[in-house]
């Protein structure tokens, strides 16, 4: 392997952190992380790249760990990270004219080394996203690593690609995308290329992980401990990549025998990856088959499955106060031992022993930790204490002690009045004003003079969005007061002339979805727009079709219906009954497509929409049933066993016609689908959808990756999570016929494209100038086994072509019984008659 004079320095860097890690537990990364987008899993590999000065990210704050990365930008690190500085400034020029300035000196050295080479002669093709493949092929060379190629079971691997991903996957640098697919063709991500690049730098350095579950226990009624032998991504645990929910088929706990279901069950990661705790809403005793299945380390390595029957104690442990932690001045958080039912009875007294008014707390059952808030009127200094009698855990535990008192401390004022930061124009009334830090409650906000609507913002403790009465369109005087800080500092009062603007842009349509009330159950089409709209004139109408027992009835023109918002105070969400939309054709079950326009809407300022179009389809259920929440799911997806342009994928029940033949919710890697056919329910209730590929576009055999999403069961309005697996398909570039020559008066040769099949069924029919003879003659093209070629012999009886014939032209025309094939079953491609030239 090539070590330059960076990789000296990270092997000095990285001895240093690996003593400092036997000290600490847990180990920290190198350096504080300053890039906001990298997750755990690429940390390591970051800091690697930019403690030896390889890259600095693309901003001061944002390294693009999910962004594709260039051909140019990826010869750049590679060159910095295995060339000496004289290897680089002093390599010949390349021939290539697409180089910017900046990456010039490192790509005519990689040039040099043999390491890369262009599109063309003259062009590396810097500005084209690199591929998995093209980067396996750079590293491979530029580290000098070799593979076994015998090793390579992934079905999307070409001859040009295949020792370079040996030599990765040999060398234990990744392990593809899946077990069957490398991803060839994918762009590769800038994390992605800072993980290779620094397991190819330390390559051998650390030993290979066990990459399996150690133990699953039971921590309390409601909790279950899963401990990891190695760092596990929480992305490859949670829906949000984080904690929560988890991704299907990721952790399921299943009751044996008389045991109580967990119910719906959550999950959080330690820090160091290696514990996940899992909360159940029911308190879960006896035994239960538990299954944590396709995780993935952080080191991207495939944790072994585990499916085992855990056998769990009913839960008798009394739960306590762990700790009580200051928040701020007037906040505290009490950590318990585990979740709890209930907080019982808490009574709260003064320094004086004298009953007050309870404080202000987070709890709601299930919680651990609850966050207390003392009142504003609480002098620094003074205390409360707050006595919990007959708490109890989820197993109905009692606290101990039982009762238990908890004392809370007012704190100082921490000196730092609370300033306004900024104030900014959100839309055509509101603005938002930006604190230095949390303020106590909300502050008071005027515009010239008049009083206005403060709300926090949600996503942002400093943030509040404030409501004028009226549009906002000349500069005005805002006036900020009343406002504290969490310590119990004020602030002081604050005065501004803020020019507002009219909003002059038009509104847009960024979500359109067809919803079940969850009170009148009558279902409704939803727009949401970007901003706050008003409807005093809005309108929707529509035109399209709809089909019931696969009748089509088309031609629909459906008149303007009034839209309304959806609730009161939110204007940027509005919606229309369906009932009154397809009044007059309002079949129950039909799937509709339809082309909507909205008219009439405008923005608070009077800007008027112009994108009013777009596409409506969904399956009319009737007013009055429940909202349909079922999720479809993949039974199977396998090549058809007789024809390799077609895919069937079977659905565990029957699906919406709309989402179900939409080809863009499908992709294969290698194949193009250009259609996608669904078949009827079947008797079992499944449904399947033929997924029609090009002729042509599966070019090899063997496994490569699959994706289906977004689909819908029929008349829910849930789609499906997305479904990632692999299939086996036969390429599907059928055979055509190169050449067709007479070579006797009674016979014609053929040469095909590729080696072919055929049986004894007739062919072709011979046809002389363009015409079918006297009496029709059909032939069979006698294949010689093992060759491109195949003979047409006239029988006995049938007269030798006479001159007249041949000089008029001979053809042929193939007939149903054809039955010429290529080795995997692909039927002979005659897109017109052939011509027999002499």
């Amino acid at each position: 392997m090539k070590k330059s004079n960076n990789y000296s320095k990270f092997v000095a860097t990285a001895a240093t952190a690996t003593l400092v890690a036997t000290a600490v537990v847990p180990a920290a990364s190198a350096q504080e992380m300053k890039f906001t987008d990298v997750g755990d899993r690429y940390v390591d590999a970051v800091n690697y790249l930019v403690e030896n000065n390889i890259t600095q990210g693309l901003t001061e704050t944002k390294f693009g760990t999910q962004s594709n990365i260039k051909r140019v930008d990826v010869a750049v690190l590679i060159a910095k990270a295995t060339l000496t500085e004289d290897e680089i400034n002093n390599a010949p020029a390349s021939t290539f004219g697409d180089v910017p300035a900046r990456a010039t000196k490192y790509v005519s050295a990689l040039k040099a080394k043999g390491i890369i080479n262009g599109k063309t002669a003259t062009s590396f093709g810097s500005d084209l996203s690199i591929t998995r493949g093209e980067a396996a092929i750079m590293l491979s060379k530029a580290y000098e690593i070799e593979g076994d190629t015998a090793n390579v079971k992934f079905g999307d691997v070409g001859t040009r690609y295949k020792d370079a991903v040996a030599a990765l996957v040999d060398n234990e640098i990744t392990t593809g995308k899946t077990d069957s697919s490398f991803g060839t063709d994918l762009s590769i991500t800038r994390g992605e290329l800072a993980i290779f690049l620094q397991k190819l730098e330390t390559l051998h350095a650390t030993p290979a992980p066990e990459n399996k579950v150690e133990s699953v226990e039971a921590i309390s009624g409601t909790q279950v401990q899963v401990k990891f032998t190695d760092a596990v991504n929480p992305a490859s645990l949670f829906k949000d990549g984080k904690m929560g929910e988890f991704k299907k088929d990721v952790f399921t706990m299943s009751p044996v025998g008389s045991s109580e279901a967990a119910g719906t069950v959550s999950g959080m990661i330690s820090k160091d990856g290696k514990t996940l705790t899992i909360t159940t809403t029911n308190v879960v005793k006896g035994d239960y088959t538990v299954v944590i299945n396709q995780l993935i380390s952080k080191e991207d390595k495939a944790i072994e499955k585990f499916s085992k029957v855990v056998t769990i104690a009913a839960d008798t442990t009394a739960p306590k106060v762990l700790t009580t932690e200051k928040v701020n001045s007037t906040q505290y958080v009490v950590k318990f031992s585990e979740p709890m039912q209930t907080l019982g009875t808490i009574t709260y007294k003064d320094e004086n022993g004298k009953t007050i008014e309870a404080l202000e707390n987070s709890f709601e059952k299930g919680d651990s930790q609850v966050l207390f808030t003392l009142p504003a009127d609480l002098a620094a200094g003074k205390s409360i204490t707050a006595q919990v009698v007959a708490a109890k855990d989820m197993s109905g535990n009692l606290v101990a002690p039982n009762p238990t008192d908890i004392t809370f401390t007012k704190g100082q004022p921490d000196g730092v009045a609370p300033t306004v930061k900024s104030i900014e124009q959100l839309d055509a009334n509101k603005f938002t004003v930006t604190f230095s830090e949390e303020l106590v409650g909300n502050p008071t906000v005027t515009v010239g003079g008049v009083s206005t609507t403060v709300e926090k913002d949600a996503t942002n403790p400093l943030q509040y969005v404030v409501t004028a009465s009226g549009n906002l369109t000349t500069a005005q005087t805002v006036v900020v007061k009343d406002f504290t800080d969490l310590s119990g500092e004020n602030g002081a009062s604050y005065s501004k002339v803020v020019t507002f603007t009219e909003d002059a842009e038009a509104p847009v349509v960024t979500a359109t979805n067809i919803v079940a009330d969850s009170e009148n159950l009558q279902q409704y089409v939803e727009f949401t727009f970007n901003k706050d709209v008003n409807l005093d004139e809005a309108k929707v109408s529509a035109t399209g079709k709809y089909v019931k027992n696969y009748v089509t009835t088309s031609g629909l023109t459906l008149p303007a219906t009034a839209v309304d918002y959806k609730e009161a105070g939110n204007k940027k969400v509005v919606r229309v009954a369906m009932k009154d939309l397809v009044k007059g054709n309002d079949v129950e079950g039909a799937a509709y497509e339809l082309l909507y326009t909205l008219s009439g809407v405008k923005t608070l300022s009077n800007v008027e929409l112009k994108e009013k179009t777009g596409q409506l389809k969904f399956t009319r259920v009737a007013d009055g049933t429940k909202e349909n929440t079922k999720v479809v799911a993949v039974k199977t997806a396998e090549k058809d066993a007789e024809d390799n342009n077609k895919v069937i994928v079977t659905f565990d029940q029957a699906v919406e016609g709309a989402t179900a033949t939409n080809k863009e919710n499908y992709t294969i890697n290698g194949a193009t689908i250009e259609n996608v056919t669904l078949l009827p329910v079947a008797k079992n209730k499944t449904q399947q959808a033929v997924l029609n590929l090009t002729p042509g576009s599966s070019t090899f055999n063997g496994e490569r990756a699959m994706t289906i999403t977004n689909i819908k069961a029929l008349g829910s309005t849930k789609t499906m999570e997305s479904w990632n697996s692999t299939i086996t398909l036969n390429e599907n570039v059928a055979p055509t016929v190169t050449t067709a020559i007479l070579t006797g008066t009674k016979e014609i040769t053929l040469t095909f494209s590729e080696a072919v099949t055929s049986g004894d069924e007739f062919d072709f029919e011979i046809l002389v100038d363009g015409k079918s003879m006297t009496t029709a003659l059909n032939v069979n093209a006698a294949v010689k086994e093992g060759t491109k070629e195949a003979v047409i012999t006239l029988g006995k009886k049938d007269a030798a072509f006479t001159t007249d014939q041949i000089n008029k032209g001979i053809t042929l025309k193939p007939v149903d019984t054809m039955d010429i094939k290529d080795v995997n079953g692909n039927m002979l491609s005659v897109p017109a008659n052939i011509t027999v030239t002499k």
